[in-house]
C-alpha cells in the first residue's frame, strides 16, 4: 500500500470518527456545522424530501435533530421517527417540547434500521435525509419492505450538488468533496439502484433543482407484486 493509500484510508477513518462524535456526543453543535457546510441552506434541503412523500403514516428513519418531524406535527400529520443515537433522540424530544408539541406519546423511538420496532405494512412512506451506509444495508432495505404498504415509497435524501460560484460556494464543494458529502459517480450510484431492486423495489434515482443546488434523491416503490423477503 502506499503513500496515498494509506492518506486516503487514514482521512477515511477520521472524517467517519468526526461525523460519529458530531451525531453522538457532540449532537449540540449538529445544526451549527450543519448550517456552515450548507451555507444555511441544510433545513432547506432536508425540507424538499416532502416533495416525494406520497401518504401517511411516514416513518423518517435517522431524524437527527427533528426539523423534519416538527414540520409535519405542526401541520398535524401523522409522522413516526427511529434513530439510533440516543444524543439525537434527547435533542429532537426537547426541539419538539419547546415547539408546545405533544412529546408524551411521541412518535420518536430509538433502534436501529435493520430491526425496526413495526409491525408490517404499517407506513405508506419511508424517508431518510442523507444517511450513512445503514441506508444501503439489505437488511434495511428488507424492513423497508416489511412495514411499507403496498404501492409504499421510500425517499433518499442521498446527496447534492452545491451550486454557485463565490469563493465560499468553492470552499463550500471542495468540503464536501474531501468529506465524501458530496455525489458519488456513477458506478456507485447504480450501486443504490440495484440493492433496492434486489429487495422487490421498483427504484430510481432523480435530480431535485433547489436555486442554484442540486439534490439528489433515490426513490424505491413498493410494488404489489408478491414477494418473498431474503
Amino acid at each position: 500500500m502506499d503513500l496515498a493509500e494509506n492518506f486516503n484510508k487514514f482521512w477515511t477513518i477520521l472524517v467517519n470518527c468526526f461525523f460519529r462524535l458530531l451525531y453522538h456526543q457532540f449532537s449540540f453543535m449538529y445544526d451549527w456545522i450543519a448550517a456552515i457546510v450548507s451555507g444555511g441552506k441544510w433545513i432547506e434541503w432536508v425540507m424538499e424530501s416532502r416533495n416525494f412523500i406520497i401518504g401517511e403514516p411516514i416513518l423518517e428513519i435517522g431524524f437527527g435533530p427533528g426539523h423534519l418531524q416538527q414540520y409535519y406535527l405542526q401541520n398535524r400529520n401523522q409522522i413516526f421517527g427511529l434513530d439510533e443515537s440516543s444524543f439525537m433522540c434527547r435533542l429532537a424530544k426537547k426541539r419538539l417540547q419547546r415547539k408546545e408539541l405533544n412529546t408524551q406519546n411521541s412518535g420518536l423511538c430509538r433502534g436501529i434500521a435493520q430491526q425496526l420496532p413495526y409491525a408490517d405494512h404499517s407506513f405508506s412512506t419511508v424517508v431518510m435525509t442523507f444517511p450513512t451506509q445503514y441506508a444501503l444495508d439489505e437488511e434495511t432495505i428488507g424492513e423497508c419492505w416489511r412495514v411499507l404498504r403496498s404501492e409504499g415509497k421510500i425517499v433518499i435524501l442521498l446527496a447534492v450538488r452545491y451550486g454557485g460560484n463565490s469563493l465560499y460556494k468553492r470552499w463550500i464543494r471542495w468540503l464536501f468533496g474531501v468529506t465524501h458529502q458530496s455525489p458519488g459517480n456513477e458506478n456507485l450510484l447504480a450501486l443504490w439502484i440495484k440493492h433496492y431492486e434486489a429487495k422487490g423495489f421498483c427504484a430510481s434515482s432523480q435530480w431535485y433543482s433547489h436555486g442554484e443546488d442540486r439534490l439528489l434523491f433515490i426513490l424505491a416503490e413498493k410494488k404489489s407484486t408478491p414477494f418473498a423477503n431474503g
